[in-house]
């Protein structure tokens, strides 16, 4: 027998089935039914008996940690590495003095790195580029160089005061801010120096105070109060060298649980003073905003932001003013939680401007490109318009994505050659498990059958590129073993198959007719001929998912059983919060790899199907959606009457359904048809 593989860092949540939360009653019965299956003394297939041991051994330590209060809260907060590196199972626990100055010392230093990752950095950064020679050059014999005109940038941070032992000083929340600012316009600027405090005095007051020092001296105040649980009020203080004291005061509420309404009075200085009027609108998809300003500036400002999908938005704004009017149209894309970027086209009486956004934690850098200082040059009005979306999504979907595609698909085939021996070592364990789960399965979906409840009929999980290409040649390759199992022969292998087993017969050809017979075994009976073919494909890597070539194991592992083993009442919980590969009769087939579960299901006779991610919690069949395509629903509802009739009858009518590397199973007995090979382990 093969040398079994070392525990995997597998979730004793996942090996019980159960969730982080479950109850004591949840993780005892789990236990039980588990322990039922997989006692070494309740096998009867002799040749399992070591797997069946070591599965034991892993749910038996699982539920030893998770039925144990002192020893669950432990593994909650330190994970295995805190029961191994003090609290082995079976050795005396540290005593609650030694354990009460571990978790002060953990909290510690969980409260220095919050306090750490607290600080807040933030800045802009803007470059103005004029590239009207560039689109529309003035005369030929200039230069059509792109020249840049402003920069502005600011920067700086804020950090949280720890102020709780200041005495009658002590606050819950103090802010410090220092940054600063550059503006170069022309070659022309200087800087200035930014400094700021803000103080919580409860959950309803605040009061801050800033200043700035050089190209612009100004001094501030603010003080903010929480009116009601709907409004709130602030009132600004200001002083500046040139133009005096300043006040502004404003005002917001909440008029409904969408809406929402903001008033601004600015007393002055008197160049700025003013009064505006705006009222905001949010739904969960959508956001309009309307300003009415009068006074020093005097307008109307009408934005719409619309959210695309769950990574992108879309945004159209008007700006009506007495000097004239100002449309911007734009997008932004969330390329990850801390990143996003967009493209913006101004028009209005500067002239036609890109503006080009990328913002990654909190540090925005924008870039204004004038295009055309005549607003209605129709061509340049066009490409602006155009050419970026078009570049957008033809460098997304022809460089992009096929480039992120490829480098997922070597990394994850390198990581697979590197561990192979384990990847190998795991799949066979994740046969034996199943092997072992299959008198319970069958049970199940005995009994899920009779009463029109969730029959799986077939279960992927692995590399979701592999998923994903297995489920789109699935109804193709039923069809063939179909085709051929009605002709009395067998399903045709995929062509780069097809192309080996010609490369092997040239071969053949060319030697003695004793090497010949040596490669070519002789005839068996039916579970022996399975047996020599699943081991025949174990050799080629030819599994689902797998490359040509035993250097590389299959990105896919059948989950058939585990799946169909997990249904209880016409239902199946998946739990959010750990890896499915921890599950038992699941391994890890692609480590390193964005992995998916593929589920083909009927239920009160209808064809699903669900795809769950890796770590997200789902149930069947609430989670599936029905099968549209007719290839691929027949597909279903075929393989769940093969199953009926392999498991329905009597108890010894359950020893005649399919093989226990998965339920499926087409008339030939065996699952070629899903692999294109001639048998399947």
């Amino acid at each position: 027998m093969a040398e079994l593989p070392a525990d995997e860092d597998r979730s004793f949540y996942a090996l019980l089935g159960v969730s982080p939360g479950a109850s004591d009653d949840e993780i005892k019965r789990a236990y039980r039914q588990l322990a039922t299956t997989l006692h070494p003394d309740k096998v009867a297939n002799t040749a399992h008996h070591d797997e069946a041991a070591l599965l034991f051994t892993r749910i038996q330590e699982a539920y030893e940690v998770l039925s144990d209060p002192q020893k669950r809260d432990i593994y909650d907060v330190y994970g295995k590495e805190g029961l191994t590196a003090g609290l082995q199972l079976g050795d005396k626990l540290k005593s609650r003095e030694e354990l009460r100055a571990e978790w002060e010392a953990f909290q510690k230093q969980q409260k220095k790195e919050e306090l750490e990752a607290s600080v807040n950095y933030r800045g802009v950064y803007q470059f103005k580029i004029d590239a009207t020679a560039l689109v529309n050059p003035y005369a030929p014999h200039l230069a059509r160089t792109p020249e840049l005109t402003n920069i502005y940038m600011t920067s700086g941070l804020d950090v949280p005061l720890e102020s709780r032992d200041w005495g009658w000083l002590a606050s819950e929340q103090d802010v410090a801010h220092l940054g600063g600012l550059v503006n170069v316009r022309k070659n022309v600027g200087g800087g200035s120096f930014l400094a700021g405090y803000k103080r919580q005095f409860a959950d309803y007051s605040s009061f801050e105070v800033h200043g700035a020092v050089g190209l612009r001296t100004l001094l501030s105040a603010q003080h903010t109060v929480q009116l009601s649980p709907e409004s709130s009020a602030s009132l600004v203080a200001s002083w500046q060298p040139n133009a005096g004291v300043g006040l502004q005061f404003v005002s917001t509420r909440q008029l409904s649980p969408t809406v929402s309404g903001e008033y601004s009075w600015v007393v002055g200085p008197a160049e700025s003073s003013g009064m505006s009027l705006g009222l905001t609108r949010r739904t969960e998809k959508l956001m309009l905003t309307g300003r009415l300003e009068v006074g020093a500036v005097t307008g109307l400002v009408c934005r719409a932001v619309r959210q695309l999908s769950s990574a992108a938005t879309g945004r159209v704004a008007v700006k009506l003013t007495t000097a004239g009017i100002e449309l911007d149209v734009g997008g932004n894309q969330r390329f990850s939680e801390v990143a996003t970027a967009g493209c913006a086209v101004t028009v209005g009486l500067q002239g036609i401007t890109l503006k080009l956004r990328y913002n990654r934690a909190g540090h925005l850098f924008e870039f204004p490109i004038l295009l055309s200082s005549n607003p209605l040059h129709w061509p340049t009005l066009a490409g602006a318009y155009l050419l970026p979306p078009l570049l957008y999504l033809g460098g997304r979907d022809l460089v992009i994505n096929p480039l992120k595609r490829g480098i997922a698909a070597r990394r994850s085939r390198s990581e697979r050659h590197k561990q192979a021996e384990v990847i190998r070592a795991a799949l066979a364990l994740s046969r034996s498990a199943a092997e072992l789960m299959l008198p319970v399965a069958r049970r199940r979906l005995d009994k899920e059958q009779r009463h029109g409840g969730l029959v799986v009929v077939l279960a992927l999980y692995g590399e979701e590129a592999a998923v994903a290409e297995m489920a789109k040649e699935a109804p193709k390759r039923w069809a063939a073993a179909q085709a051929a199992a009605a002709a009395g022969g067998a399903p045709e292998p995929p062509a780069d198959q097809r192309d080996a087993q010609q490369q092997q017969g040239q071969q053949g050809q060319q030697q003695g007719p004793q090497q010949q017979q040596q490669r070519e075994p002789p005839a068996a009976s039916e579970p022996g001929r399975q047996q020599a073919a699943a081991d025949a494909q174990q050799r080629r890597g030819q599994q689902p998912g797998g490359e040509g070539g035993s250097d590389v194991p299959p990105a896919v592992a059948d989950v058939t059983v585990a799946v169909q083993y997990m249904v209880e009442s016409s239902k199946v919980a998946f739990h959010k919060g750990y890896p499915k590969s921890g599950l038992m009769g699941f391994c890890d087939p692609a480590p390193g790899a964005h992995k998916v579960l593929l589920v083909y299901f009927t239920f009160k006779g209808r064809p699903y199907r669900a795809t769950i991610s890796d770590s997200e919690g789902a149930s069947l069949p609430a989670r599936g959606a029905a099968v549209e395509e007719e290839a691929e629903a027949e597909m279903v509802l075929a393989l769940a009457t093969q199953l009926g009739a392999a498991t329905g009858g009597s108890s010894a009518a359950l020893s005649e359904a399919p093989s226990a590397a998965s339920l499926v199973s087409v008339a030939s007995g065996d699952a070629a048809w899903l692999t294109g090979d001639a048998g399947r382990g």
